[in-house]
């Protein structure tokens, strides 16, 4: 008699599995409605005349105008606060890698004094509040000339993703076999070289989800940004609020702004998003 597993085995779907795939459809749309609604409702009012746009009760169905998407661009404090998120975004990215990638590598591959110290404090400053660390540094900021600049509001933005860089990095560098490196320094290569032409290469996929990950934190983040800025470094997560006067607000012109402030971290995830699948689950599968 042969036997054959039941995963195996076709026939008629059972009415219970069909009634529970059916609810976990019904789950999902409502999930997907709740969290898509907010995106669709910024959006749509961003298309709207001043007049609809405060329309009561809400209007569904008008006439769609891109003022409000005209207007961004000649209003010079948006403007600028788009530049800056640009700037402190790329600097903020290459001080995390230039710090994140010898450290990581040196936490995985030499004996380093304190590793477990090392761990608490990627996992304790991870887990504390951003503004937490901007009183302190307030006043240390405006002393030594940091404060309102693009370098002093990028430094300070490792005290967050400097630990979850070196996190993730040591992770994806543990992948990699110790013999490949034992085998390298043998033949004269240096830790610098092994770092370079073995451990960069072989974990490119997680360096990228590590960057991209890190870029979208810094565009989005919004009280360090609030306590070390006043005019010349803001980010563009600020930059959206310039739109709210005395006593009124622009809604059309902040709506747009915050569907601007999204849209290129939207655009880089997807577009990148086969390296952050392929990244964070590097390792995941072993032979």
């Amino acid at each position: 008699m042969t036997f054959i597993p039941a995963s195996l085995m076709t026939g008629p779907t059972r009415p219970g599995t069909v009634l529970a795939t059916g609810w976990a459809y019904i789950f999902t749309g409502i999930m997907l409605l709740f969290s898509l609604f907010p995106v669709y409702w910024v959006l749509a009012t961003s298309l709207k005349t001043k007049r609809d746009g405060l329309a009561n009760p809400p209007l569904w169905i008008f006439d769609p105008t891109t003022a409000n998407y005209l207007k961004l661009w000649t209003h010079e404090t948006f403007k600028s606060t788009f530049i800056n998120s640009v700037i402190v975004t790329v600097i903020g990215i290459a001080l995390s890698l230039a710090i994140a990638i010898p450290t990581a590598y040196a936490i995985v591959r030499m004996k380093v004094r304190g590793q477990n110290l090392v761990g608490a404090w990627l996992i304790l400053a991870y887990m504390l509040p951003e503004f937490l660390f901007v009183l302190p540094m307030f006043s240390f900021y405006q002393w030594t000339g940091l404060y309102d600049t693009h370098v002093g509001l990028a430094l300070m933005y490792q005290v967050h993703v400097l630990p979850l860089s070196i996190w993730l990095l040591s992770s994806f560098f543990r992948e990699i076999n110790p013999a490949i490196d034992e085998a390298a320094r043998m033949e004269g290569a240096s830790h610098l070289q092994v770092l370079m032409k073995i451990y960069i290469p072989c974990t490119l996929p997680g360096l990228m989800a590590t960057v991209i990950l890190n870029a979208i934190w810094i565009w989005n983040e919004l009280a360090i940004a609030l306590g070390l800025t006043f005019s010349k470094a803001q980010t563009v997560t600020l930059g959206v609020t310039s739109f709210r006067g005395y006593a009124a607000l622009d809604w059309g012109a902040m709506t747009a702004a915050s569907i601007v402030a999204i849209f290129p971290m939207l655009v880089f995830a997807v577009i990148a998003q086969r390296h952050i699948v392929k990244g964070l689950t590097l390792g995941a599968v072993k032979g």
